[in-house]
C-alpha cells in the first residue's frame, strides 16, 4: 500500500494563507487515475443496493430532477450553484451537460427509491477535469431533506465513491498544490485521492462527513477561508471545511517498469472555481 503520508494532517488556512496558496506553483507527481476517456453514459453500471437504485441522470428523469433541483435547502450547499434552479429549462440544460460528449468528464449519478422509484438525490464526481482547490477530483453527495438522517446520503455516497475507485487505472503524471502531498517530492509516485469540501456552517454536511468517512483512509482534514464564487454571492467571505480521502484500492507502481503518461491536462489553474460539492 502507498505511504505517501504519515498520518492525517490538519490544516487550517485564513484567507491571506489561502490567497498566497493560488499563486503557489502547482509541481507534477505521479498518480494512478482512470484510463481517460472515462465510460460513456450507455456503459455505466445500474448498480442496486439494498435500498436504491443508482445511475446516470438521463433526459427522462427531467421532472424528477427539476424537483430536486429547486429544493433551496439542499442547492444552496452546492459549491458552483449555490441556489435552486430558477426554471425547468435550466435544469433541462444541466442534465444536457452530463449526457455525451460531456459524460467523458464527470462521474455523476441519481439515487432513485428502489421501492417507488422517487428520485432523492444527486452525487458523484460532477467534474473530473477542472480541480481548482488542490489537483484532486471533488466529489458530493445531494440528498432530499426529506430523506436525511435515515442512512440513504451514506448508502448512495460509499457506493458511488466504491464504483469510482473500481475503474480501470494507469499511471500518469498529475499537477498538484504541493500542500495536500505533505513532504513528497514533486515528481514521486502518491496514492490518489478525491476531494470533499463544504461550508463549515453547513451542519448537515458536518454531521454527515465524518460518519461516511468513517471507515475510509483520510490524509487531511481542515478548513480554508476564501472570498465566494457563487452567483449572487461572489466577494462574499465563507468558511469552508474539507477532507481528503485516499483510494483504498491503491497500491504502489514500480516507477521503473510502468509507463507513465505524459503530463496529464485534468489540472487546472487553480483561480477558477466552479466545482459542486455538497452534503446529506
Amino acid at each position: 500500500m502507498a505511504a505517501d503520508f504519515p498520518q492525517k494532517l490538519e490544516m487550517s488556512f485564513d484567507q491571506d494563507d489561502w490567497e498566497k496558496l493560488g499563486i503557489t506553483p502547482w509541481f507534477s507527481y505521479k498518480v494512478r487515475l482512470p484510463l481517460r476517456p472515462l465510460p460513456p453514459i450507455s456503459a455505466r453500471p445500474v448498480i442496486r443496493t439494498k435500498r436504491l437504485i443508482i445511475r446516470p441522470i438521463l433526459p427522462s428523469d427531467l421532472e424528477a430532477f427539476y424537483e430536486l433541483r429547486r429544493i433551496p435547502e439542499t442547492q444552496m450547499h452546492s459549491t458552483s450553484r449555490g441556489r435552486p434552479d430558477r426554471s425547468l429549462d435550466e435544469t433541462r440544460q444541466s442534465i444536457a451537460r452530463l449526457q455525451a460528449p460531456y459524460d467523458e468528464r464527470h462521474w455523476y449519478f441519481g439515487a432513485f427509491l428502489a421501492s417507488t422509484g422517487e428520485l432523492i438525490g444527486e452525487g458523484g464526481l460532477p467534474d473530473t477535469e477542472h480541480q481548482p482547490v488542490s489537483g484532486w477530483t471533488r466529489c458530493e453527495v445531494l440528498i432530499k431533506p426529506a430523506y436525511w438522517r435515515q442512512g440513504y446520503g451514506t448508502e448512495f455516497f460509499k457506493t458511488v465513491l466504491d464504483s469510482w475507485w473500481s475503474l480501470p487505472r494507469k499511471l500518469r503524471r498529475h499537477q498538484l498544490l504541493p500542500f495536500c502531498i505533505g513532504n513528497q517530492e514533486p515528481g514521486t509516485v502518491v496514492a490518489e485521492r478525491l476531494e470533499l469540501i463544504w461550508e463549515a456552517s453547513n451542519t448537515a454536511a458536518c454531521n454527515f462527513f465524518p460518519k461516511a468517512l468513517s471507515q475510509a483512509p483520510v490524509s487531511h482534514e481542515g478548513f480554508f477561508t476564501s472570498l465566494d464564487w457563487r452567483e449572487g454571492r461572489e466577494g462574499e467571505l465563507v468558511r469552508w471545511a474539507g477532507t481528503m480521502v485516499v483510494n483504498p484500492l491503491r497500491r504502489e507502481p514500480n516507477s521503473d517498469s510502468e509507463d507513465c503518461d505524459s503530463e496529464d491536462s485534468d489540472s487546472k489553474d487553480p483561480s477558477s472555481n466552479d466545482d459542486d460539492s455538497g452534503a446529506e
